[in-house]
């Protein structure tokens, strides 16, 4: 028998890029289901994040929702967090948690494309972005992040997970190749494992297309938007809407379509990097998961 209502039931904590807008957009639909919002982060007090307000107070937003429902939290770098996972378990023993995986030679591609986008990225290549972080170099103040966590320690999963299993009873891993393959399926285990009655028809969710940044240093000014900026465009612009339509027109000036193949974006030397560190893990996550990532490997065959 579930406990519904009142408390934290479940918590989908990442990883990023590993399909969760597309979980979160799908368990949406039911509702038997609430969510805090997605990537809203109240929790996870170890991560410097710049727009969180740290006034919060995330059981009074839990009392706030009906009580005949499931109430589950979506923040992708809980996973990441150090703290997250004794925060949730001091709120909820019993919660039941989502672990979403990826290949690391996928994921960071992908995660570098969307700090970009989202201006916690000024360096517009991969690589060059990587050996800064391999050199331990100082990362540039973000948008989101005071400073983003390094590409490779986001993908060191093994730890990351142990901080779950050791806490928590049930815990459910979800691999992006596995919803790649079968989203309909995903879902209806997740469902399963929540304890509700798995529907029978399942929209897939169109995920979004990958964009190619061609200006970083002008969309993390858009994101950021300094105080300064602002007020001297708002005088400029009086008019609400069209201050949107110029920041959205500027905002796609930056981007571009593309469909270059993540994996072919990854320097030989970075990836015998991130290669070492799948092996290394291979038999961790095997012992904690139950799956055989091995086939992370083959991507370089």
């Amino acid at each position: 028998m579930k406990t519904i209502g009142n408390i934290l039931n479940f918590a989908i904590v990442g990883a990023p890029k590993c399909g969760t807008t597309s979980l979160f957009a799908s368990l949406s639909e039911r509702s038997d289901i609430s969510f805090l919002g997605k990537d809203s982060h109240l929790l996870g007090q170890d991560l410097e994040l710049l727009k969180r307000d740290p006034a919060v107070n995330y059981k009074g937003i839990i009392d706030q929702f009906r009580n005949n429902q499931l109430i589950g939290d979506a923040s992708v770098w809980y996973l990441y967090s150090k703290t997250a996972a004794q925060e949730i378990h001091e709120l909820n023993p019993d919660c039941k948690i989502i672990i979403c995986l990826r290949n690391p030679m996928e994921l960071i591609p992908s995660l570098h494309n969307q700090h970009l986008k989202g201006g916690d990225e000024s360096e517009i290549d991969l690589n060059k972005a990587l050996n800064a972080d391999h050199r331990n170099e100082r990362i540039p103040r973000g948008v989101q992040f005071k400073y983003r966590p390094k590409y490779i320690d986001t993908v060191d999963f093994e730890q990351q997970i142990r901080r779950y299993t050791e806490l928590f009873k049930q815990v459910l891993f979800v691999f992006h190749e596995d919803m790649k393959a079968d989203f309909k399926d995903t879902v209806q285990r997740i469902e399963a494992f929540l304890g509700l009655d798995q529907r029978e028809r399942i929209n897939a969710i169109q995920s979004n297309k990958r964009q190619h940044i061609k200006h970083p240093d002008l969309l993390k000014t858009i994101k950021k938007k300094p105080i300064l900026l602002k007020g001297v465009f708002r005088t400029l612009v009086p008019n609400k809407n069209w201050r949107h339509k110029i920041m959205t027109r500027a905002e796609t000036a930056a981007l571009t379509d593309s469909n270059i193949n993540e994996n072919q974006l990854i320097s030989e030397e970075n990836m015998e990097v991130v290669t070492a560190l799948i092996q290394k893990q291979l038999p961790h996550l095997k012992e904690l998961t139950g799956r055989d990532c091995s086939n992370w490997l083959k991507v370089m065959e």
